[in-house]
């Protein structure tokens, strides 16, 4: 039985609730601490905003949708597919979104049936990596985004820890497409994946990292040493936006173009993150 969380993703009252969490996790947050919560708050919602027409939008760890459901929002003719590991949220995900494409799997950069580690208490940090606490283990497919995927425009992969192994596994996808990734990068490495491994992925494929609030501006791509420092607490963002060095200046006034539309919340957080 979908939760109520679940019940009111993509709808209005929906929408004010998040708007009106945002806010007072903005209000509550320690002030070393505000602009990693404001980027955080920024990625997606500005990642929504950066869909145009018809674009193929990949979300790798899809979980009750959110994030489909905002791409919905913003850019209704969008063509989405999703991929997800756990069966329950599938079957959710696939009433939810009828007309998108989704695919009950873990995605890496190895195929075969792998662990699956299920996060009783917040289903969001489900992920392969074996946790403690309270968790069920189930077995899923794991699969290669190449195999699966010929075309994407946009992508966003939160897998909690196992981002490098996704990325890995579409190596074709990426150089072919040249698409901008929104990526989840945390503190702690995980599964032997590391941050010096993810930055470099990049580097050797002709992207820059950015942080969500500096994708609008004409600020440098981050080094590595820039990129390790940002996990360092207070951290920087835990979302990062990996550009194609080719596409670079397009994708900055796509961003900064959004400025100009009426007044959005995603200007104020930015405005709110400059002035941190």
């Amino acid at each position: 039985m979908p939760t109520l969380k679940q019940l009111l993703v993509g709808t209005m009252f929906g929408r004010w609730l998040s708007t009106a969490r945002d806010f007072f996790s903005l209000v509550r947050a320690p002030r070393v601490a505000l602009g990693t919560t404001v980027n955080d708050q920024l990625a997606p919602r500005l990642l929504a905003q950066l869909c145009r027409p018809n674009d193929v939008f990949v979300d790798v760890g899809a979980h009750i949708g959110s994030v489909i459901a905002e791409v919905r929002h913003n850019c209704p003719s969008a063509r989405i597919v999703a991929f997800e590991a756990m069966p329950d949220k599938v079957a959710w995900l696939t009433r939810k979104f009828p007309t998108a494409t989704v695919h009950c799997c873990a995605l890496s950069d190895q195929t075969g049936e792998a662990e699956f580690f299920v996060n009783l208490s917040q289903s969001g940090y489900s992920s392969l990596a074996e946790q403690q606490g309270s968790v069920r283990r189930i077995k899923v497919d794991r699969k290669r985004m190449d195999d699966l995927l010929d075309w994407a425009d946009l992508i966003k992969i939160d897998v909690e820890g196992a981002e490098l192994g996704v990325l890995r596994g579409a190596v074709k996808l990426i150089e072919k497409c040249q698409p901008l990734i929104m990526f989840e990068s945390g503190p702690h490495d995980v599964l032997g994946f590391t941050k010096e491994g993810m930055f470099n992925f990049f580097s050797e494929r002709n992207y820059g990292l950015l942080a969500p609030n500096r994708l609008a501006h004409r600020s440098s791509v981050m080094t590595l040493d820039s990129f390790l420092d940002g996990h360092e607490y207070p951290r920087r963002t835990t979302n990062y936006f990996a550009v194609p060095l080719t596409r670079l200046d397009e994708f900055r006034m796509r961003a900064a173009s959004l400025s100009h539309r009426k007044p959005s919340r995603n200007v104020a957080l930015e405005a709110a993150s400059l002035a941190i």
